[in-house]
C-alpha cells in the first residue's frame, strides 16, 4: 500500500507542478511579431499534456490502490521476492548514471545503465538483455545528436576522447 500511495503523491505533486508551470510561461519575453504564437505556446503545450497525463496516471494509481487493497483484505497477499532490493538497486543505478553522465559521457553512462538495469529486472530473454542497450543508446544519440541537433555529455579524459571518436 505504501508503494501505491508514494505513486499517487508524485503524480499529485507532478500534475500540481505542471500546473503551475504552465502559468509560469506567462512570464516568459513576448513578441510583437507573433503575437499568439509566442515563446510561451511550447512549454504550456508541453505542461498542459503533463498535466492531463499525470491527472489521468494519478487516478489510475488510485483505483489501482482501492482495488489492490480490498483484494489484500481478502486475500492477505504481499510483495514479489525481491521486490524491495531490486527497487533500491535500481535507485542506486538512477543516481549513479546521474553522476556517471558528466564523468563517462552520455553513451558509455547509457550502456553501462540499462545494462545493469536489465540484470536487476526479473526479465529471462538473454537476448534482449545483451542487444537492447547497446541498440537503444545509439538511436537515443542519433535522435539527440542529428534529429535534434542537440549535444550530448561526452565525459572528460579518455572518455572524451571515445566519444568524439563514436560521433
Amino acid at each position: 500500500m505504501i508503494s501505491k500511495l508514494s505513486e499517487i503523491i508524485v503524480f499529485l505533486g507532478l500534475t500540481l507542478a505542471s500546473i503551475a508551470l504552465w502559468f509560469n510561461a506567462d512570464g516568459l519575453p513576448t513578441s510583437k511579431r507573433y503575437a499568439q504564437v509566442d515563446s510561451d505556446l511550447w512549454p504550456k503545450i508541453v505542461f498542459g499534456a503533463l498535466a492531463i497525463c499525470c491527472a489521468i496516471q494519478m487516478i489510475k494509481a488510485v483505483s489501482k490502490a482501492l482495488k489492490a487493497q480490498a483484494e489484500t483484505e481478502a486475500a492477505g497477499a504481499g510483495k514479489a521476492q525481491g521486490y524491495y532490493l531490486r527497487l533500491g538497486l535500481i535507485s542506486a543505478l538512477v543516481l549513479g548514471y546521474f553522476f556517471a553522465l558528466n564523468q563517462i559521457g552520455f553513451l558509455f553512462a547509457t550502456v553501462i545503465f540499462l545494462w545493469a538495469a536489465a540484470w536487476v529486472l526479473p526479465y529471462r530473454n538473454l537476448l534482449a538483455k545483451l542487444l537492447f542497450a547497446p541498440l537503444f543508446t545509439v538511436m537515443l544519440a542519433l535522435f539527440f545528436s542529428y534529429a535534434l541537433s542537440l549535444p550530448l555529455p561526452r565525459g572528460e579524459g579518455i572518455f572524451y576522447d571515445l566519444s568524439q571518436a563514436l560521433f
